[in-house]
C-alpha cells in the first residue's frame, strides 16, 4: 500500500515543472539531476514490476517513467547549454528561479545548437528508445525495430537505457512465440499428431525455458511420439528443476528413467511423487517395477 501511495503521489506532480517531477530543487546541478532520476527510476520503472499483476498502476508507472525521462533529458540539456552566469529556461514554462536578463549571444548559441544535425539525431535517437519502452510488452517486434533504428544513428542517447530494453524485448518475443508454440502444441495434441506436438511443445520450452508447462509437455509428447528417451528425459528434468512439486512432471521422469534402465534414479523420483501423492497409484505401481 506505501509503495501504491508513492505512486500516486508522484503521479499527481506530473504536470509540475521538471525539477518538481525529478523531486528536486530549482537550480541543482547536472550529477543531482541525473541522481534524482536514478533514484525515481530505481522505484518508477515499469520493468521493476515485471511479472505482477499491477492493474491499472502499470499505465501510472508507464505515464510516470516517461515524464521522469522527460525532465531528465530537458534539464541535463538545459544545463549543458546554459550560460554559466545565468539559469536557463527549463520545465514546462517554468524557469530555474530567477534569471537574469537574457545574453543574446547565449541565445543565439543555443538556437544554432539546437540545429545541430547531431543534436537532431541524439533527440530522434531519444525518441526512438522511448517509443521502443511504451512498444514493449504489446509489441516486442516493434521495439527492436525501434531499438535498431535507435542504434543506427549512432546517438548516445538512451544508451544506459536501450541494451536492457533490448534484452527484455528479445525475452519478450520469445515468450510470445513460446506461447504460438503452445497453442500449436495443443491442437496437434487434440489432434492426435504425436510428432507435431513433441516438435511443437520442444520448441516452446526452448523459446522459454522458465516454462514448466513446456518442459513437462514436450517430454510426454516425446515419449509418445517414440523419440529419444534421452531428449525426453532433457526437458522432463528440467520440468522437475522448475517445480517440483508437480506430480506429472515427477511421474513421467520417473517413467522416462524407468524405461532408461535406470531404476535408482527413477526410485527417487516416484519416492518424491509418493510425498505429494501417498495414494498414488501410478507412482505405487512403478515403484513395484523398480523393486
Amino acid at each position: 500500500m506505501d509503495r501504491k501511495r508513492e505512486i500516486l503521489a508522484r503521479e499527481a506532480l506530473l504536470d509540475r515543472d521538471h525539477w518538481t517531477v525529478l523531486g528536486i530543487k530549482p537550480g541543482a546541478n547536472a550529477e543531482a539531476v541525473k541522481l534524482a532520476y536514478f533514484e525515481a527510476s530505481r522505484v518508477f520503472h515499469p520493468d521493476r514490476y515485471y511479472g505482477k499483476n499491477l492493474g491499472s498502476y502499470r499505465a501510472r508507472l508507464d505515464r510516470i517513467f516517461h515524464r521522469l525521462s522527460e525532465a531528465h533529458e530537458a534539464l541535463t540539456e538545459a544545463l549543458r547549454q546554459a550560460p554559466p552566469s545565468g539559469t536557463a529556461r527549463v520545465g514546462r514554462g517554468s524557469t530555474t528561479g530567477t534569471h537574469p536578463t537574457v545574453d543574446p549571444r547565449a541565445e543565439e548559441r543555443r538556437a544554432r545548437l539546437s540545429r545541430h544535425p547531431y543534436l537532431a539525431t541524439k533527440v530522434r535517437a531519444a525518441t526512438l528508445v522511448e517509443e521502443a519502452q511504451h512498444q514493449l510488452r504489446a509489441s516486442p517486434e516493434k521495439a527492436l525495430k525501434l531499438l535498431e533504428k535507435a542504434k543506427a544513428l549512432g546517438g548516445v542517447a538512451g544508451k544506459e537505457r536501450a541494451p536492457v530494453l533490448e534484452i527484455e524485448a528479445r525475452q519478450q518475443l520469445a515468450s510470445k512465440r513460446a506461447e504460438d508454440e503452445m497453442q500449436a502444441g495443443g491442437a496437434a495434441a487434440f489432434g492426435g499428431d504425436a510428432n507435431a506436438a513433441a516438435h511443437a511443445y520442444s520448441r516452446a520450452s526452448n523459446l522459454d525455458p522458465a516454462r514448466a508447462d513446456a518442459a513437462y509437455e514436450a517430454a510426454r509428447w516425446l515419449m509418445k511420439a517414440g523419440r529419444p528417451l534421452a531428449e525426453a528425459r532433457g526437458f522432463a528434468q528440467r520440468a522437475v528443476s522448475l517445480r517440483a512439486d508437480h506430480l506429472p512432471s515427477q511421474l513421467v521422469l520417473a517413467e522416462i528413467c524407468l524405461r532408461m534402465g535406470m531404476g535408482s534414479v527413477a526410485r527417487r523420483h516416484l519416492e518424491a511423487a509418493l510425498k505429494l501423492d501417498p495414494r498414488n497409484a501410478e507412482a505405487k505401481a512403478m515403484l513395484r517395477q523398480v523393486r
